[in-house]
């Protein structure tokens, strides 16, 4: 949170489903952060070391589409399975941002929410 912080923005919420997160809780969770009306973008950023990042992708996909998220999504990957992990997000039909780093996600989020 505090590196959107840096980057000029203003954290609404702080969510963390955990190294085991499967699709249901990743939609639960989106479920959580758009109920939040000072949600004006989603940052999600995932270490893949316990979880690969080509499941977490197709998560968030799932849960994207079923609680049709309207507000923008900026997802960076590093880890296990990263390349694959980007590639099911770009080829989504989503508008996913993916960041390269902690900074380009922050400065990409920052900019989404305004």
């Amino acid at each position: 949170m505090d590196i959107i912080k840096l980057a000029g923005g203003s954290p609404a919420n702080f969510l963390d489903v955990g190294g085991g997160a499967n699709a249901d809780q990743i939609r639960n969770a989106f479920h959580i952060l758009v109920a939040d009306r000072n949600v004006r973008a989603v940052l999600i950023n995932i270490f893949g070391g316990i979880m690969r990042c080509d499941i977490v992708a197709n998560g968030v996909v799932e849960a994207a589409k079923a609680v049709r998220l309207k507000i923008p999504v900026v997802v960076r990957l590093e880890g296990t399975n990263v390349e694959q992990g980007q590639e099911i997000l770009k080829s989504s039909g989503l508008k996913f941002t993916v960041a390269h780093g902690m900074k380009d996600a922050a400065e990409k989020v920052v900019a989404a929410a305004r």
